[in-house]
């Protein structure tokens, strides 16, 4: 019983917190801007600013937000990685689903799940969280792994998925099945920058995939 009114209490106080931020414009919600800064940066032939917006997870599923953060971080150098317990999601899930990711720019939060931006204090304030780790770029690149990573998804260009080559060929394990999810999600707004982004990389999926057969015939000559 203490531990239904101490946690009936945290979220009341959680509530007012946020919609004082709200009122005072310590909590937006992502701009144009961010999401055009995003824009131009790709992973498996993706803009990152479309894997925000609109390729959330499914409610409930936990460890998006740790993919999400990540591609966030690699859209702003000056950005930090940060991990941690979120207190809102142990009281709802339990310790062991606590686990949240995020970034920080200066004096505030990007939280890739609500999509949100908010005051870094209030951010704090609203979901205590604890065991904190926080990875600069030069702390992630310092993993081979994650350099190797680092440098494949900042160093892809527009142009590497409208040439041939592997980038472009890529396109056909990942485009159908955005399509797909698109066209369910009935989000007009999704299907109007799919088919943007689509007509300027002139994805053409039967010639991708001629190109693709292309390739694997040549490598079995050998």
């Amino acid at each position: 019983m203490f531990d239904n009114i101490k946690k009936a209490l945290y979220f009341r106080k959680m509530t007012l917190l946020y919609n004082q931020g709200v009122m005072d414009k310590k909590i937006v919600p992502f701009d144009a801007d961010l999401y055009e800064k995003m824009s131009h940066t790709y992973f498996n032939g993706i803009p990152i600013s479309m894997r925000i917006k609109h390729l959330k997870p499914l409610p409930g599923m936990p460890g998006g937000c740790y993919d999400r953060s990540l591609f966030m971080f690699f859209c702003f150098p000056e950005a930090l990685l940060c991990r941690g317990d979120n207190k809102a999601l142990e009281l709802n899930y339990d310790k062991e689903n606590a686990g949240h990711g995020w970034i920080e720019i200066e004096d505030y939060v990007y939280d890739p799940s609500l999509l949100m931006r908010f005051d870094k204090k209030l951010y704090y304030s609203i979901f205590m969280p604890t065991n904190i780790s926080k990875s600069t770029m030069t702390d992630y690149c310092s993993n081979p792994e994650g350099k190797a990573l680092y440098d494949d998804v900042t160093k892809t260009t527009i142009q590497d998925l409208q040439t041939p080559g592997i980038k472009r060929m890529n396109l056909i394990a990942t485009i159908p099945l955005v399509k797909k999810i698109a066209e369910i999600s009935s989000n007009p707004d999704f299907v109007r920058e799919l088919d943007e982004y689509l007509a300027s990389i002139n994805y053409d999926e039967k010639q991708i995939s001629e190109d693709l057969d292309l390739a694997i015939k040549k490598q079995t000559k050998f």
